[in-house]
């Protein structure tokens, strides 16, 4: 009975640390793929790219105003 018990709260347990898991949105942006100017994808993607900018400054479209 007791064994029941634990094995169904380890079910629930791993069911809850899954969706938590997968649900959760990506907290790192990528970046620009390779081989795509970075102007353009900033351009197409503003929201990741000030969210890229913000941990890689010394890049050069991250020093120009329209990213940030």
């Amino acid at each position: 009975m007791i064994i029941d018990i634990y094995s169904k709260i380890k079910i629930i347990g791993y069911t809850v640390v899954f969706v938590v898991t997968f649900s959760a949105p990506l907290a790192l942006a990528a970046g620009p793929p390779q081989g795509v100017d970075s102007a353009v994808w900033c351009e197409q993607n503003a929201d990741e790219c000030s969210e890229w900018c913000a941990e890689h400054t010394e890049v050069d479209i991250c020093q120009e105003p329209e990213c940030d």
